[in-house]
């Protein structure tokens, strides 16, 4: 074989080589999940923790410091780097942010203490994945929205059943929570003062609730359903709609069937 010969086989094997290569890094990179919570709310002055999942290790820098970096980003702003390689802020980032993670590459933490007003908005986590000191690729997870806000007790409101619904055998309550924050309160139903859940006929009954609804004024809304047979709405004598959250004393919304013209 003579040498061009040689010299040019040996190119196409080198290119060959590298297509594949690039393929695979390619084909692992599509693989990697980067998991953040859709939305955490805290109160002023309080301290939160996001987190940030990643289902293939991230590129080691360090001891425990893997680079794995924070952003932060605002409605109608550029997003602002916060973090870089897991724990080390960027120059003119407050000292009340830090990161932090388990030491196995996968899982991180960027805390906020003293949250401010300032904080709020959409917080993401990007890990930085390579192979033999060859840059592959980088990841950015789905974000996670920080509503920062103060407590704000929701109103309550019970309505009843339409008469229509009576008149076809069924029942459906509705309880609104409206404007409160944050955004775990909690929606409940009591049956003549007992839970809806340990009534001896509650098999037949039906609740169902939504998930806290971010209004534009920062607030939220939730609402809870309770379906049952119109027989036995018709021996109810009250029913009540419990909002909780954390340690606060619950809050109650109470409807008197007696009340209900169409009952």
């Amino acid at each position: 074989m003579s040498l061009t010969l040689l010299l040019a086989t040996l190119g196409l094997l080198v290119q060959v080589t590298l297509l594949l290569f690039f393929m695979f890094s390619e084909s692992v990179g599509q693989n990697v999940v980067v998991t953040q919570s859709a939305v955490k709310s805290v109160q002023l002055s309080q301290t939160v923790s996001i987190d940030c999942k990643v289902s293939r290790q991230v590129a080691h820098y360090s001891g425990s410091n893997y680079y794995l970096a924070w952003y932060h980003h605002k409605t109608g702003e550029a997003p602002k780097r916060l973090i870089d390689r897991t724990s080390y802020r960027y120059s003119g980032i407050s000292s009340r942010l830090s990161g932090s993670g388990a030491g196995n590459g996968l899982d991180f933490t960027l805390t906020i203490s003293g949250v401010q007003a300032e904080d709020s908005g959409v917080y993401y986590c990007q890990s930085y994945h390579s192979s033999n000191f060859v840059s592959l690729w980088y990841t950015f997870g789905g974000g996670t929205r920080l509503d920062v806000g103060r407590d704000v007790h929701p109103s309550l409101t019970v309505l009843p059943p339409s008469r229509e619904e009576l008149q076809q055998g069924k029942a459906t309550l509705m309880c609104l929570a409206n404007k409160g924050f944050p955004s775990d309160w909690s929606l409940s139903w009591k049956v003549d003062g007992s839970s809806s859940s340990s009534s001896s006929i509650s098999s037949s009954w039906e609740e169902s609730r939504s998930p806290g609804v971010l209004q534009e004024d920062g607030l939220y809304s939730w609402s809870s359903t309770l379906r049952l047979p119109a027989d036995q709405w018709r021996k109810v004598g009250s029913v009540s709609c419990e909002a909780t959250q954390g340690s606060q004393t619950p809050l109650s919304e109470t409807l008197r069937r007696d009340q209900c013209s169409q009952s």
